[in-house]
């Protein structure tokens, strides 16, 4: 099984190797659907190169540029402190990590200044969702995808906010280079502890083959096999509009999901990838469940896309 390729002490950090790209990321997710809000709290640390990066932000359907959402604070090259522990410490990005029970249940949080505060508990719902290093699209490091409910509330510009959602949490551990970048696309949502999927694609210029994956039905969790992702686009601004998922699992199972964005964000977490993030809603499985697109590119690729829609 899958689930015994990791271990409680993969919720710390892993041995670096001499690559100074050596990187260990921390991401969690959480959603305000009645309100199209989405948020992360979001770390990258570089051991090697003792540094670490990211922080926090929050995005509604009033904004998509960093200076304008609600909450942006994204930090790179910060310095790292020696002898920190990732189950329980606060990292130099402000967000603060404490592990409840190992891979299951986290205590998160963040501050800064009186603009944005978060105090957030993260369950998983399912056990983590295992790339082990090679495993496309993770050729060089290992990753872990785990869906959860994560409750808790925000305070955001003096307003208290309740926060009870499904949502998604990542680790990755290997190098990652600053000099190179890529085109992938990652799909998912989260129904309930029965229902949900996730889809890793690799777009091309005339087709978005799906590689990755899982998809959860009745409980029962699969690797995705095959499929394709299709992307309607603003045909000025070039962001997405809408999207469809089609893809078949190792049991033969096909998923069709098709997805609504409410509101979005594009940022660059690293400087050979821009980002734009869709909060969506998903129907998929006769039942409908929030989620995300994130649609990645270097920044010359969308470069050389926008110029070509004028």
């Amino acid at each position: 099984m899958e689930d015994t390729l990791i271990g409680p002490e993969d919720d710390n950090f892993h041995p670096p190797s001499d690559d100074p790209w050596e990187t260990e990321t921390c991401w969690f997710a959480f959603c305000v659907p009645e309100r199209s809000m989405m948020g992360y709290l979001y770390s990258w640390i570089r051991p090697n190169l003792g540094i670490a990066g990211g922080g926090a932000m929050v995005w509604d359907d009033t904004a998509h540029l960093p200076w304008e959402v609600p909450f942006f604070d994204y930090n790179h090259s910060l310095p790292l402190p020696g002898g920190l522990d990732l189950r329980d410490t606060t990292l130099p990005t402000g967000m603060r990590v404490r592990v409840i029970e190992p891979l299951t249940r986290y205590e998160l949080g963040y501050r800064y200044r009186d603009l944005f505060e978060a105090e957030l508990r993260f369950d998983a719902l399912t056990p983590p969702h295992v790339f082990t290093r090679g495993d496309p699209p993770f050729t060089i490091a290992s990753h872990i995808d785990q869906p959860g409910r994560v409750t808790g509330r925000i305070r955001l510009h003096g307003e208290e906010i309740d926060v009870d959602c499904c949502a998604m949490r990542d680790r990755s551990w290997g190098p990652r280079s600053d000099l190179r970048g890529f085109r992938i696309g990652y799909s998912f949502a989260t129904a309930s502890a029965q229902s949900a999927f996730l889809c890793y694609s690799l777009p091309k210029d005339n087709h978005d083959p799906i590689s990755a994956g899982y998809y959860r039905r009745d409980g029962v969790r699969a690797g995705i096999v095959s499929g394709r992702r299709r992307v309607e686009r603003h045909p000025e601004h070039g962001y997405a509009t809408a999207f469809v998922l089609e893809a078949v699992d190792e049991l033969g199972r096909e998923l069709r999901a098709v997805g609504t964005p409410v509101s979005r964000i594009v940022f660059s977490p690293y400087p050979k990838m821009l980002t734009w993030v869709s909060t969506t809603l998903w129907d998929f499985d006769n039942t409908t469940g929030w989620g995300e697109d994130q649609d990645c590119w270097r920044p010359d690729q969308w470069s050389r896309y926008r110029r070509s829609l004028r």
